[in-house]
């Protein structure tokens, strides 16, 4: 399911309500089934974002692997790092007897997280023309102010105490660098087979 023109603006309109504190924030977001569905449209609309961080580690960390290949690994790598906390949420909120945040969570997130790629592939193109005592400062910063934007969503999509949703977060950053680990690691086994540089 794709979302609409008109339903990717409300769902963006949502995520920047929280950013502002707005009180009926999770109201702007369709928190039906269909709703749910359509928030993973989100994933598109954040591909541009995460190429041009991918592209930037790459001049930092060039790795010995034909590109065709090491970009299908790196948007497998991102699809499933984006279905992986939806899931790992899941579990927990099941645990915990809170199955109804599911949804909500889970929408919120998936459209704040738009806004949390381009802002930081923003951040990380400013800090190109900056000198690197104070492109790395600027790049901290950011990753910092995303994460607590993230907390923010957690604690408002969930209706719960900032410490829980710190520990949603922190469960997010652990999915996600299992799941980067793991491309990583599936990237340099790869560069290192012979054939594999051959690849086109």
């Amino acid at each position: 399911m794709i979302a609409r023109a008109a339903e990717i603006r409300r769902g963006l309109l949502g995520a920047l309500a929280i950013l502002k504190g707005e009180a009926d924030a999770m109201a702007r977001f369709d928190l039906t089934v269909d709703g749910f569905f359509k928030s993973f449209t989100a994933i598109v609309l954040a591909a541009p974002g995460y190429l041009v961080l991918v592209l930037l580690r790459l001049e930092r960390e060039p790795v010995a692997l034909a590109p065709l290949l090491f970009f299908l690994l790196e948007t497998l790598g991102y699809v499933l790092g984006w279905l992986a906390f939806p899931v790992a949420a899941g579990v927990v909120l099941y645990l915990l007897r809170q199955g109804s945040r599911f949804v909500p969570l889970v929408v919120a997130a998936n459209w704040a997280a738009v806004l949390q790629v381009a802002f930081l592939a923003a951040a990380h193109l400013v800090a190109l023309a900056l000198p690197l005592e104070l492109a790395a400062p600027l790049t901290t910063v950011a990753v910092l102010s995303a994460l607590f934007y993230q907390w923010l969503v957690v604690k408002t999509a969930l209706e719960a105490p900032g410490g829980i949703a710190v520990g949603f977060v922190l469960l997010d950053i652990v999915v996600s660098l299992m799941v980067s680990g793991a491309t990583d690691r599936l990237e340099a086994w790869l560069a290192a087979v012979p054939y594999s540089s051959s690849v086109e």
